[in-house]
């Protein structure tokens, strides 16, 4: 697979210029469901440029890719071609960078088509094995539906609290810039209502929901869910 290498390099250096500016989709602006701490990313690259790969490949797999940061996902899977931090295995590196192409970003599906191309077809399965494990838990629709049951819940907590008393404050954490801050109680949850409507949005058109509900107020959690699932599960490999 030596011109698989050479085309990971190359894409690889390309995209460490640009960093995770090769985030954008096809028709809609996803970027991670749950934005990435910028301290979080600034440090990843760090260790990765150290040379510190097994630190940097565990922020990459189990704190950024899981945000749905095709990034991240995609450096996963690079590190799994090269063997820089991780086993290497040519059918896991595969499936990670068919996850990191789904929105269609050029460099990603350059390098998921180069990689499918030279894969030995006894690993095709397993690919697609892997591709479809992967896709259940970190694809943007799963991604998503995450985020949103987290909204859901958190506001319908909210609710329950309005029956006793609710602070007039809160102490909230910025995940862009790593910082608390205190925030009127109404501000968050209105942050949080806007949040959730867009997400529902955002869903609708990646899993093509023509009649999805993106009222905050009118949404069912459990139904999301079921059409979520449903869909990940019947698109193919």
């Amino acid at each position: 697979m030596s011109k698989t290498f050479a085309v990971a390099w190359l894409i690889f250096t390309a995209l460490a210029a640009t960093g995770a500016s090769a985030q954008s989709a096809v028709g809609i602006s996803v970027k991670a469901a749950i934005p990435r701490p910028l301290s979080l990313q600034v440090k990843v690259d760090h260790l990765f440029e150290r040379g510190e790969y097994e630190r940097a490949y565990f922020i990459y797999r189990n704190e950024l890719a899981p945000l749905g940061d095709k990034y991240a996902q995609y450096m996963v899977g690079y590190m799994h071609l090269t063997g820089m931090g991780a086993d290497k295995d040519l059918s896991l590196a595969s499936a990670w960078y068919r996850l990191a192409a789904e929105r269609g970003t050029p460099e990603f599906v350059a390098m998921r088509d180069q990689v499918m191309q030279e894969l030995p077809a006894e690993q095709h399965v397993q690919s697609d094995v892997k591709y479809r494990e992967l896709r259940r838990e970190y694809s943007d629709l799963a991604v998503l539906l995450r985020s949103i049951k987290h909204h859901v819940h958190e506001l319908q907590a909210r609710s329950g609290a309005e029956v006793t008393s609710t602070p007039a404050s809160i102490t909230v954490f910025s995940s862009q810039s790593s910082m608390r801050a205190t925030v009127p109680t109404s501000d968050h949850y209105a942050r949080i209502r806007i949040q959730l409507r867009d997400q529902l949005r955002k869903l609708a058109v990646i899993g093509d929901f023509a009649d999805l509900e993106t009222d905050p107020s009118k949404v069912n959690v459990d139904e999301v869910e079921r059409l979520v699932k449903a869909r990940i599960a019947a698109t193919g490999p």
